[in-house]
């Protein structure tokens, strides 16, 4: 076999932008804690890109190469003692299962009802994010003043106590809450394609206090065993050449990303989370847009 045919199947163009997709998605994760399927899934449908993979096959590589990297950020996260385990286990096992249940409704929506559900719920939920953001950075004066303990529902914790008890176990109340918010990550997360990380990150800010180094890793942490079961299920959708060099670049990413974020302070993490909503926010207010216009026009043509 020629050299040109081997090259030519293997497309180099077409992986060098995946791969760069995949490094800006898992930089996206590690430093923000969520935006990786919003870098993933616009860019690999992109009609004048090198990939214009369908909504169902972008979705798959956004999963099977965020994996990759929600792990190496969630291991440099862990590696630094910045992760809350019983709160990953409460939220993450129920998660796993219900992931199966999003995955299967997923196959059922066409690409312009599955994308549109990935923008719209991106532009409903991005305020209550914000506003949960504000009200946490209103609460640092508070943390570093009065020093409380964390138990799992304080209403302040700081950075050292909350290292102090992060493998401490929680109330049967606390693990029923925690599981009953992994059903609801779950399934979100097997639609979205990772969209479920800026939905537990706000909710493990509110229903915790954890400071934002915390909330971030946890959160992390959290949903790897949802997203590996939403992958895994998209297997024969997933283009493997384009997923692949998709999740190196995510794994690259997500480990200097989350490194960088380990090294910034605590406001200087929130503040980009929070840019990092209006910026991802207004993409998905264009997108659903777009979407709701091309299934009226398909309703229309039948």
């Amino acid at each position: 076999m020629k050299f040109s045919s081997i090259l030519s199947k293997i497309q180099p163009k077409r992986n060098l932008y995946a791969f760069t997709v995949g490094t800006a998605a898992g930089c996206a994760v590690g430093l923000c804690g969520w935006g990786g399927a919003q870098v993933i899934i616009p860019s690999m449908t992109l009609p004048m890109s090198f990939a214009n993979y369908s909504q169902l096959s972008a979705t798959g590589i956004s999963l099977s190469s965020l994996s990759v990297s929600t792990l190496s950020s969630g291991y440099r996260f862990w590696e630094k003692d910045r992760v809350h385990l019983p709160i990953v286990l409460a939220i993450g096992i129920p998660a796993v299962f219900s992931a199966r249940v999003g995955s299967h409704i997923a196959k059922k929506l066409s690409g312009d009802a599955l994308a549109l559900f990935f923008n719209g719920f991106s532009i409903v939920l991005i305020p209550t994010h914000f506003y949960i953001q504000k009200r946490a950075k209103g609460r640092q004066p508070e943390v570093s003043s009065k020093g409380q303990e964390y138990d799992g529902i304080d209403p302040v914790c700081t950075t050292a106590t909350a290292t102090a008890r992060s493998s401490h176990p929680l109330t049967w109340p606390q693990v029923a809450q925690h599981a009953s918010f992994g059903i609801c990550s779950g399934i979100i997360s097997a639609l979205m394609g990772v969209g479920g990380l800026p939905l537990t990150m706000s909710y493990i800010t509110e229903a915790t206090h954890l400071p934002h180094h915390y909330v971030q890793g946890t959160a992390v942490c959290a949903l790897i065993p949802s997203i590996l079961v939403s992958a895994a299920s998209r297997i024969h959708s997933i283009p493997v050449q384009a997923a692949v060099s998709v999740a190196l670049g995510a794994m690259v990413g997500g480990y200097g990303g989350a490194q960088v974020a380990l090294d910034l302070t605590e406001e200087q993490l929130r503040t980009i989370y929070m840019t990092s909503l209006v910026v991802f926010g207004g993409r998905s207010t264009f997108g659903a847009a777009r979407n709701i216009r091309n299934i009226i026009q398909a309703n229309r043509g039948r």
